[in-house]
């Protein structure tokens, strides 16, 4: 049963100084998130934002079962070609389950590829108990194979990391989920160098996971996340100043991937703190599904699923 859910204070990105030098967009919102105190203003925002939070998250509840159209052209050489021809040439969903029950990923539907995904976990956590070093390298990189991330020059960083970490994998593994799912910890270990984060690191440690508390954080998720934050602003008229900290959620600079609106700008998924930046959005995007997941009945992987393939693309407009 998931345990309620905790939404940090003044731990988020927003409040560490270089996070601010790389989001200026935000930088007008600063002074009404300063940290809480037990009396007065800081109090005050500190419950206001909370309660933004849990109606964002009734809100999204909400978009589960609604009819909510979103739609994107897939194009039909590279990668997706395979996909493009399943669609012709477009996918489209109303709703957050509808979109699930339209699930691909490398020709695989949602139920073909949670069975993987929990056999990689079940793997992987056995490996880690056991601290088999060894066999949880080799699962990495089943895990990075299974998520397209296998390319040795484009995930460099990433291979450096394992490969230097290789002797003491399991331990460092298993820190970096339990610094993640405590929100009373601090992320500064995430500094690039003894723990990294990044789209590829967010896979394995959610499948490290033993509760399977931690979800995918990717451009995808993280799209379709703002792209939600936008529409529910927008519908309720809250303005950028007045946006929770933990709904300003980082984003792909990649143009498809960006859920910019008039009323309101996120910041950028990379940037000089980028390790400690993502290791945020994995823990507040974890607490934020899981709440949801619980609201409508749903388990967190397939409102994971849907928000990945909603946010494929979530810079065209729908039609009407």
């Amino acid at each position: 049963m998931a345990e309620p859910l905790r939404f940090a204070g003044s731990h988020g990105p927003r409040n560490d100084r270089s996070w601010q030098a790389n989001s200026a967009v935000t930088s007008l919102a600063h002074a009404s998130f300063s940290t809480p105190t037990p009396y007065g203003c800081g109090r005050i925002n500190a419950i206001r934002n909370h309660e933004q939070i849990r109606e964002f998250c009734r809100f999204l509840a909400h978009e589960w079962g609604g009819n909510r159209h979103h739609s994107y052209a897939v194009p039909s050489r590279g990668k997706s070609s395979a996909w493009s021809r399943t669609v012709d040439g477009k996918w489209s969903a109303n709703g957050l389950a509808d979109a699930v029950s339209k699930y691909a990923s490398s020709g695989k539907s949602f139920s073909e590829n949670k069975a993987e995904l929990d056999q990689l976990a079940a793997d992987l956590q056995s490996a880690i108990r056991r601290n088999s070093n060894n066999e949880v390298c080799a699962i990495l990189r089943e895990i990075m194979h299974w998520g397209g991330v296998d390319n040795r020059h484009r995930q460099k960083r990433t291979f450096e990391w394992i490969e230097r970490n290789a002797d003491e994998i399991s331990a460092k593994l298993s820190n970096a989920v339990n610094l993640i799912k405590d929100d009373r910890a601090s992320l500064d270990s995430f500094d690039g160098v003894n723990l990294i984060m990044n789209s590829t690191m967010t896979k394995i440690v959610s499948l490290a996971d033993p509760e399977q508390r931690l979800v995918i954080y990717d451009g995808r998720i993280g799209g379709a996340l703002g792209f939600f934050v936008a529409r529910f602003t927008e519908e309720r008229e809250i303005h950028q100043y007045d946006v929770a900290d933990q709904l300003l959620f980082a984003v792909d600079r990649e143009a498809k991937r960006s859920p910019e609106t008039k009323r309101i700008h996120f910041p950028a998924l990379f940037g000089k703190t980028r390790d400690r930046c993502h290791a945020s959005m994995v823990r507040w995007a974890s607490q934020l599904i899981w709440q949801v997941a619980k609201e409508c009945q749903a388990s967190p992987r397939e409102i994971e699923a849907a928000l990945f393939m909603w946010g494929y693309n979530v810079a065209e407009e729908p039609e009407d």
